[in-house]
């Protein structure tokens, strides 16, 4: 691996460890002015939407937490696998909380330009989310 594909790593594992810690301060400094963030639903432009819309998520899920399982980088991109957890205390997605604690996983991808994030994608896997939300119900197929 290269010295920069290590490097750009060790900015998104710092990322990610400011994100478990709700360290606000360094997460705004690791993303670039003009960060993209190519999320779920949505996309978020500037480290001020971005930081926002993550304290929004804690107050959705105070306990939310997050593991990495897997992180691969080749050259300005950086890949990871992820598990969260949390209890849902709050509204997400128009779907009142129900104090249910959940588990689901996700990737993203990270593109590093001069030691700041200046791009992301998000898949997560929302509808097993929802699932164990009780907000919808799982295919026929796969129900107990």
């Amino acid at each position: 691996m290269s010295t920069s594909a290590q490097a750009n790593k060790g900015v998104v594992r710092r990322y990610l460890d400011a994100f478990n810690d709700r360290d606000w301060e360094t997460l705004a400094e690791l993303l670039d002015e003009d960060v993209v963030e190519h999320g779920i639903h949505e996309e978020l432009h500037g480290p001020d939407a971005v930081v926002e819309y993550l304290r929004e998520h804690f107050r959705m899920f105070p306990d939310y937490t997050g593991e990495t399982e897997a992180v691969v980088a080749e050259g300005d991109t950086v890949a990871v696998r992820y598990s969260v957890s949390g209890t849902h205390s709050g509204e997400y997605r128009d779907v009142e909380a129900s104090g249910l604690t959940a588990d689901w996983t996700g990737m993203a991808m990270y593109r590093v330009e001069d030691d700041r994030i200046a791009e992301v994608w998000l898949e997560e896997d929302r509808l097993g989310l929802l699932e164990q939300l009780e907000a919808v119900e799982p295919p026929a197929h796969l129900r107990l």
